[in-house]
């Protein structure tokens, strides 16, 4: 990967030296320091009773950053608050070297490795989710383009000439973003493992019912639920890594030149946050419109059109606050979910609009 997102034909040269750096990783960090074993006993973990088991097992389990933010989590109660709307999705991502060789908007889940689909905390209600179900609404963003949801690929971006903070009306530069059929829902590393759980799809898809078995023992999503899916994910990236560099044929041509001069495409994957999606319309040649829906999009969005909110903002109800004028567990919540925030999150007074305190989150 070149800084900027430029691709480029990797060489044998660019091949080894990404072992050298993955087998680095593993050897002077993922295991002895986070984990404190090896990947493989690891990954007998399948439960949470399992996942018990092993920190009592060991005591280089016990101390190691992961066992000890474990029960530092517990200790300072990570577990009872920041649960969110409670309902899920992943446009799953990794497509598979054969079954992906003529790529088609309808093929396409079936044919990556961890799949996609929406879990709404009880059942896999969507196996599969589908472009078509995307809906954005702008009523609480700064945009002038009415109040109805709409797919992103009839959306054309118009910011508003004001941008007054209303928490009545407009308040946010992030739109709104819901499932036609389940409303808001929740991205990122808790979605994809627990989507992962689920045994829909082909045989040959990732399954791992790790973090959904700890998901139901706990009573659902808290920070601490949130935090020890993504580090889990650690190491389910780890061995794909190693299966992607495994894959690579360097005398394979590598750029298609695009030949379309008009129509409309989309395309999406999950980046670490999260899904992340892209609709582009091209007409003679050029694009004319373009919009993307980040994970940020998903989880930090402002109120929809019904005034329901959306997986940050409704995690955020509930969290005690030891301290009003550091309310460091607001950046708790905020944090789980991996903000990619580039501007500062201000916590005010809801009766008298006071700000409380100011902190950065990213």
């Amino acid at each position: 990967m070149v800084p900027g997102g430029v691709m480029c034909a990797p060489t044998l040269t660019d091949i080894t030296r990404a072992w050298a750096i993955l087998e680095y990783f593993r050897t002077n960090w993922l295991e002895p320091v986070w984990l404190g074993c090896s990947l493989e006993r690891y990954e007998q973990i399948q439960t949470y009773d399992d996942f018990r088991d092993w920190l009592d097992e060991d005591r280089n389990h016990r101390d190691s950053d992961l066992g000890f933010y474990w029960r530092m989590g517990l200790d300072i109660g990570l577990d009872r608050y920041g649960a969110g709307v409670g309902k899920y999705v992943t446009w799953g991502y990794l497509a598979h070297e054969d079954k992906y060789q003529k790529p088609t908007i309808e093929g396409r889940n079936a044919a990556m490795i961890m799949k996609s689909g929406v879990y709404d905390s009880f059942t896999h209600t969507h196996t599969l989710m589908d472009q078509s179900f995307t809906r954005e609404n702008t009523t609480h963003s700064w945009y002038d383009e009415g109040t109805e949801d709409i797919h992103p690929s009839d959306r054309t971006t118009k910011p508003t000439a004001i941008n007054t903070k209303d928490f009545d009306n407009a308040y946010s530069w992030s739109s709104a973003v819901l499932h036609k059929d389940f409303g808001r829902l929740e991205t990122g590393p808790l979605a994809r493992q627990l989507v992962a759980g689920g045994k829909h799809g082909e045989s040959w898809q990732h399954y791992d019912g790790f973090i959904l078995d700890v998901f139901k023992e706990m009573g659902g999503a808290s920070i601490h639920v949130r935090q020890l899916a993504r580090v889990h994910e650690l190491v389910k990236l780890y061995r794909q890594a190693e299966h992607c560099l495994r894959e690579f044929k360097l005398n394979d041509p590598w750029y298609i030149k695009p030949t379309e001069k008009d129509g409309r495409g989309w395309g999406a994957t999950e980046a670490a946050r999260g899904s992340l999606s892209h609709w582009v319309e091209v007409e003679g040649g050029k694009i004319k419109n373009y919009q993307v829906i980040a994970p940020g999009t998903w989880n930090i969005g402002p109120r929809d059109g019904e005034g329901i909110r959306g997986p940050i903002e409704e995690a955020l109800i509930g969290t005690p606050i030891y301290d009003s004028s550091d309310p460091v567990e607001v950046g708790h919540v905020a944090r789980s979910f991996d903000s990619c925030l580039v501007c500062t999150v201000h916590a005010h007074d809801a009766k008298t609009g006071e700000e409380l305190a100011r902190f950065r989150t990213a």
